[in-house]
């Protein structure tokens, strides 16, 4: 389900493919507060990248469930 607010129209099917794809998609999802389909994988992999473009209470609240 593609969250309302998306200001992209996507595929249904579509996925990220590349770091930078992934990059975008989850700063997207994060800060639209669109978690469903996210992994905790994923999001521990790109968070360093990511972070700074996390608006800072969800920046905080990615980086709590990542240490606990």
């Amino acid at each position: 389900m593609k969250p309302w607010v998306w200001d992209y129209e996507l595929p249904d099917d579509w996925e990220p493919k590349t770091d930078d794809e992934w990059e975008w998609y989850l700063v997207r999802k994060i800060n639209y507060e669109d978690l469903e389909g996210l992994t905790r994988a994923h999001i521990q992999k790109y968070f360093p990248s990511i972070e700074r473009y996390l608006d800072p209470g969800k920046r905080v609240m990615i980086d709590y469930y990542l240490k606990h």
